[in-house]
């Protein structure tokens, strides 16, 4: 193994509507593979990504899968975002017993055991979140998404918490692909009376909505648009007057002060540029390699079965703190933050929870009523 390089596929699209979304968890898979073949590799042996582009379309996303598993004898793939790209994918890992570290928030109510999830699931973002806006704005929310998968089981939930807390859906609305600025800015002019527009609207789409509500509202401090999409790489790509005021949920923010971050902060601006700033969905692709690398390093072996064995129960010293993966579900253990966005580009973090919380995909342990309750 010292002298063969180890091979890990990485199935994200740099082109298409997810692209911006999708290169942010590139650029984080890159500098940890950097990073490791600095300090000497795994084991002696180089990380050598192998990188194809499904351009956002799920049965790309499967047919680049199989490439990777039969073609390029791969069978560590890091990668998918979207829900729909992922469960293409999840059929063809399960069948030739690949790993598949997905690196994205995302709805919950799935396991497998040759997935590594690395994004939040509801219980982990969405109840807090909730919680924030139920204590510092109300309950009245205006529902507005991609129409993906991940948009309409989020607004589920949401729903179903709300009507158990005395909380309102004043409007639901889902958005196609590529919908144009003008057709945005009717959809924001037909919201009524809200407290709050609950956005998951992702990828492209995202700068679009917060440059039609920019034009439509001018913010004012009272109707924010609260996200479980939105991060730092989004809102670079926005005009200045668009990103400030807005809330989002994660359990990164690039602006998190702490010796581990400043770190990785100096390191991604080194390799990206000096006005990059990285959110959670490139420290989910870095710590994701870490997690692997470190699997590989314990086990010296890439062979799918010692690997999840040795993932089991493991931690990294991430950027944003320990990360654990939670040997029951194969998701991580992670700390949820509100942040607010600035004008330039940053999150300023109004609430961070008390302490870590488990992943719970299936919200087998919560009851459906959000207690008004502040740990920040």
């Amino acid at each position: 193994m010292e002298s063969e390089a180890v091979k890990i596929g990485v199935l994200l699209s740099q082109t298409g509507t997810m692209a911006v979304t999708e290169n942010a968890h590139i650029q984080g898979i890159l500098l940890a593979c950097e990073e490791i073949n600095e300090g000497g590799g795994i084991n002696g042996a180089p990380i050598e990504p192998v990188i194809l582009n499904p351009e956002g379309k799920d049965v790309c996303y499967a047919e680049l899968a199989m490439d990777l598993l039969l073609k390029h004898r791969v069978n560590i793939i890091f990668g998918c975002c979207l829900s729909t790209s992922r469960k293409a994918v999840l059929p063809i890992i399960e069948r030739f017993n690949g790993i598949l570290f997905y690196p994205s928030v995302y709805e919950g109510f799935e396991y497998s055991p040759n997935v590594i999830y690395g994004g939040a699931v509801p219980n982990q973002m969405i109840l807090p979140l909730l919680e924030y806006i139920f204590l510092h704005y109300g309950k009245r929310l205006a529902l507005v998404g991609s129409d993906t998968l991940y948009a309409r089981e989020i607004n589920r939930i949401v729903s179903e918490f709300l009507s158990s807390s005395g909380g309102k859906v004043v409007h639901e609305e889902y958005l196609p692909f590529g919908l144009s600025l003008d057709k945005m800015e009717t959809v924001l002019r037909s919201i009524p009376e809200t407290d709050v527009i609950l956005s998951t609207v992702v990828g492209e789409d995202s700068i679009s909505f917060y440059t039609a509500y920019s034009q439509v509202a001018p913010l004012d401090g009272n109707v924010p648009i609260a996200s479980l999409t939105t991060t730092e790489s989004e809102l670079a790509m926005m005009p200045e007057d668009a990103r400030e005021g807005h809330l989002s949920v994660a359990s990164y923010f690039g602006s998190i002060n702490s010796k581990p971050n400043d770190i990785f902060v100096k390191a991604f601006q080194a390799r990206f540029g000096k006005e990059a700033l990285p959110g959670v969905y490139s420290e989910a692709g870095y710590s994701l390699v870490h997690f692997f690398a470190n699997a590989v390093r314990l086990c010296k072996t890439t062979e799918t079965d010692q690997v999840l064995e040795a993932l089991c129960g493991s931690v990294f010293k991430g950027p944003g703190g320990d990360l654990f993966i939670d040997i029951d579900t194969n998701h991580f253990t992670l700390r949820p933050q509100v942040g607010r966005s600035t004008k330039e580009g940053k999150f300023e973090v109004v609430w961070k929870s008390a302490s870590v919380i488990r992943p719970d995909p299936y919200l087998v342990g919560y009851d459906r009523t959000i207690s008004e309750r502040s740990s920040g």
